[in-house]
Formats: structure tokens, C-alpha cells, sequence
């Protein structure tokens, strides 16, 4: 039962089970390459995902949280990647670090 359990929650997170940041599992780290104008890390235009670089042709999305004590801030992006996949995307503004969030990653 218990291994049953784990793929199901595995297979919720790899393929966009909840949309959003509704869902709170933590995300997987990812190198981003972004655009810095006003802002550094202003915008994603490529990231790299299981050894593969990719390209972001639109952001279609953009919000922000904050955690319930408010010391951290995510700013997530709902990308369109060059292979035609949806992905959700994080900075921590915090750390700095980028993750891929459950959601509708890898959604065509």
C-alpha cells in the first residue's frame, strides 16, 4: 500500500496533478537563464531540464506568494517551452533559486 502511495504522490508532481501553487510539494531545483533589465532575474528565457536546455518562447503567466510569516516571496512564471510543453516555474526571492513546480509542467 505504502509503495503504491509514493508512485501515485511521484506521478501527481512529474505530470501537473494540481495546477497552480495551490499544490505546496517542493519543486525540483533547475538552472533558468533570465533577462535582467530593471530587476535582475526579471524574466526566464531558457532553462535547463533533465539535460536538455529549454527555450522560453512566451511567458503566459506570472504571480506571486508569500510565505504565511511573509520572509519568503516566490515569483512563479507559467512558461511555453520551444518543445511545445507548458511548464511552471519559481524564483524564491529569498535564496534566489529556481525550481520547476507540480502544476501543469510538461502539458502540451
Amino acid at each position: 500500500m505504502a509503495i503504491e502511495k509514493k508512485k501515485e504522490t511521484e506521478a501527481a508532481g512529474e505530470t501537473g496533478g494540481a495546477s497552480g501553487p495551490k499544490n505546496k510539494q517542493a519543486g525540483k531545483p533547475i538552472v533558468v537563464h533570465s533577462y535582467s533589465g530593471f530587476k535582475s532575474d526579471e524574466k526566464p528565457r531558457a532553462f535547463e531540464f533533465e539535460g536538455n536546455r529549454l527555450t522560453v518562447l512566451s511567458v503566459r503567466k506570472t504571480w506571486q506568494e508569500e510565505s504565511a510569516q511573509g520572509r519568503h516571496r516566490k515569483t512563479y512564471f507559467r512558461v511555453h517551452a520551444h518543445n511545445g510543453r507548458t511548464y511552471d516555474i519559481a524564483l524564491d526571492e529569498g535564496t534566489g533559486e529556481w525550481t520547476l513546480e507540480p502544476g501543469p509542467s510538461g502539458k502540451k
